[in-house]
Order: C-alpha cells, then structure tokens, then sequence
C-alpha cells in the first residue's frame, strides 16, 4: 500500500521579518486565527523571520493588515 501525501493548495507565503513563533504579538495572532477557524495555515522559521503559508487568499489579506499595522506601531531600535 502506498500513501499519498495530499498536497494543499496555497494561496500564498508572507514573511515575518524579525519575529519568531515565541513573540507575543505573532502567537496573539494565531490563536484569534485559530479562534475564527479561518483557512488553514502553515507556520515555519524563514531566512529572516517566521514564515507563514496560507490556503485562503482572504487570510493572506488579513495578516499582511497586521503585520503593515504592527510595523508603523512598533518603535524603530
């Protein structure tokens, strides 16, 4: 018997510059992602941040606003 891996289909990728899984704010992010049951997503480490991989564009939508929204907030270091 062979298994198959199911590929799902992926509306996009955004890049985190910075964060990590273990930021307040990111892991504040999730669990409301989580909370409305939106589409499914993928969380990995990328070469400058966490990297995230959507299957809904809508979604895509959504955490790029908060992530454009945390950027102007968060003071420059």
């Amino acid at each position: 018997m062979v298994k198959r891996l199911k590929n799902d289909d992926m509306a996009g990728v955004l890049e985190f510059e910075g964060r990590t899984v273990d930021d307040p704010q990111f892991a504040e992010w999730l669990l409301e992602h989580k909370a409305r049951k939106g589409g499914k997503i993928h969380v990995a480490k990328g070469g400058t941040g966490v990297r995230v991989m959507f299957s809904k564009a809508a979604d895509m939508v959504l955490w790029k606003r908060r992530s454009d929204q945390a950027g102007k907030t968060k003071p420059e270091t």
